[in-house]
């Protein structure tokens, strides 16, 4: 259907989707405006048929039954239609190893979201320091200090990493994370969650525009932002 919509769009649509048939409520005569929906009825009608034959013709070309995609699930997409959008999600593993530098150093430089990339940014150093130390940052007692310099050391070498030269996190956004500690609060797991299994079943029902983007939540001022990385 959308190969379908595409050849629609260069031909019978001259650079515009199928018409959905239905117009918004104005001022108007019934007589008029009865008059005007019957003219959109028919274009929409118009367009379905032939969104309907470019279907069956694609589906013989490859060799499946024309039939097989019924005549209700065409109207369905040609009404529809409009409101498609194409999502491309980077996979994380080529978020990690190859993050988008100008975006990076931008979010870095954006005060409205300098905090939200620092937290993404120590999330990283806080999954590296347990690597190298077998702990993570502010999890023991007596340790606070030390764990605040090994941390801010961390982050600078992964900023260095993913090519961010010169740019440094604030004091505040390192020690908050050690004295966090790797504790879970109740509360924001059970938010996260929700955003989690949202997302989940936008992806198993296929309706919806699930989340672009790297999505962080910062549980301090209960503020939550996407980074494009």
């Amino acid at each position: 259907m959308v190969a379908a919509l595409k050849e629609f769009i260069t031909n019978e649509g001259g650079g515009e989707p199928p018409l959905e048939g239905s117009i918004p409520d104005m001022t108007s005569s019934t007589e008029l405006y009865v008059n005007l929906q019957k003219i959109y009825q028919a274009k929409a009608e118009a367009d379905f048929r032939a969104m309907e034959q470019r279907v069956k013709t694609i589906m013989k070309k490859i060799g499946r039954d024309p039939d097989s995609i019924s005549k209700a699930t065409i109207k369905s997409f040609c009404k529809n239609a409009r409101k498609l959008k194409v999502c491309r999600y980077r996979p994380l593993e080529e978020e990690f190893n190859n993050p988008s530098l100008p975006e990076l150093q931008k979010y870095l430089t954006d005060e409205d979201f300098s905090v939200a990339v620092g937290f993404y940014i120590l999330l990283r150093a806080v999954d590296r320091f347990a690597a190298n130390c077998n702990s993570f940052p502010g999890q023991f007692e007596g340790t606070l200090d030390e764990d605040i310099s090994r941390l801010k050391t961390t982050a600078i070498g992964l900023l260095s990493d993913l090519g961010c030269n010169g740019s440094t996190l604030t004091e505040d956004l390192i020690n908050e994370m050690c004295r966090f500690g790797a504790s879970e609060l109740h509360a924001v797991a059970a938010f996260i969650g929700g955003i989690a299994s949202q997302e989940v079943i936008k992806l198993i029902t296929k309706q919806f525009v699930s989340m672009s983007g790297t999505f962080i939540f910062n549980g301090i001022d209960h503020k939550s932002q996407l980074l494009m990385l």
